[in-house]
């Protein structure tokens, strides 16, 4: 089992010291949610893990950028498609006989043939993370996937994002979210240090 190993990480915004000698490593395995207060660095953590930022010390292994898959905190939906071509535009050729399924992950089903103006925000959000798992990956990296979303359909779609296999980690506020995650890094900052969950 793969392991990832954050090393020494540092980042900055301008004059604000993001992540500083920042280290953690865990096992590459189910899901694993971050936890920590708006603004401690989470959400810059998740766009290093995917090379969207470049540290200025440290490195990350373990996994490459390419191999993940991140879901923003904005749904960036496209306007002029509807929800089912949402997922089919992600998925190739030969995988496009999956796009059913992923709208059943999403419960959007009845929403296929509508646009995005149309849905509500708990609907956008389900549609966003349908798509970011059908991309598949070795990781992914999942910003405050459950916003808007209400506890029953959180419940279920963590359930689903389980039996998917694929390792994930997510960063949430949501309590219930936090508590269904076989692992959880309890984070602070910034800049970000970590309360607990490390793998020594």
């Amino acid at each position: 089992m793969e392991t990832l190993f954050i090393e020494n990480l540092c980042f900055s915004y301008g004059e604000k010291c993001v992540l500083n000698d920042f280290s953690l490593n865990f096992l590459l395995e189910g899901l694993t949610a971050i936890s920590g207060p708006s603004g401690c660095g989470k959400t810059t953590l998740l766009r290093l893990l995917a090379g969207l930022e470049k540290p200025s010390g440290g490195r990350i292994k373990g996994i490459a950028p390419e191999e993940t898959a991140i879901l923003f905190q904005e749904d960036r939906l496209l306007p002029w498609r509807t929800v089912r071509e949402q997922i089919s535009d992600v998925l190739p050729k030969e995988r496009q006989s999956e796009t059913d399924q992923w709208l059943v992950f999403a419960e959007l089903e009845q929403e296929k043939d509508v646009y995005p103006d149309a849905l509500s925000g708990g609907m956008a959000r389900r549609l966003a993370l349908a798509r970011c798992c059908a991309l598949g990956g070795k990781l992914l990296l999942l910003d405050e996937p459950f916003a808007g979303v209400d506890a029953r359909r959180r419940a279920r779609m963590m359930e689903r994002l389980k039996e998917l296999g694929t390792p994930a980690i997510l960063a949430t506020h949501e309590q219930d979210v936090v508590a269904a995650c076989q692992k959880v890094v309890c984070l602070d900052g910034a800049p970000l240090r970590v309360v607990s969950g490390a793998i020594s």
